[in-house]
């Protein structure tokens, strides 16, 4: 897999990441709690993607525009801070959660300025 269709990918990944959390977010605004099994499902999918954004690394090292490789390890910084939002909240009671949608919010904030310069560059290349 070239670098072009590495970013290609996990520009993909990351756009189903960033609905997945507003998804999220609006959920937990208009109830007030989530369940666990949401909850830990969106958990575990934001450290398996941050995880392969790291993994990734050296390949995407070759990157030769720099915004964009640091654009995307924002975009790694941003889901990994959020899943460990979601680690909090857990206390409240055993089958339900309620996380600091705030939190999420600031996450969900640069990984949106993550993906639109990632989105921007991309159809400025193909251009």
């Amino acid at each position: 897999m070239t670098v072009d269709e590495l970013t290609r990918c996990l520009l993909d990944k990351l756009l189903s990441a960033r609905f997945e959390l507003q998804t999220y977010i609006q959920m937990r605004k208009a109830k007030g709690y989530m369940s666990v099994s949401e909850t830990d499902r969106l958990k575990d999918s934001f450290f398996g993607l941050a995880r392969e954004i790291r993994d990734r690394g050296e390949q995407l090292n070759q990157l030769l525009d720099h915004d964009s490789r640091g654009a995307l390890y924002r975009a790694e910084e941003a889901l990994s801070s959020a899943a460990i939002s979601l680690l909090s909240g857990r206390h409240d009671c055993p089958t339900y959660i309620a996380v600091n949608a705030e939190k999420l919010e600031r996450s969900l904030n640069v990984l949106n300025f993550s993906i639109d310069y990632l989105t921007e560059r991309s159809s400025l290349e193909e251009a």
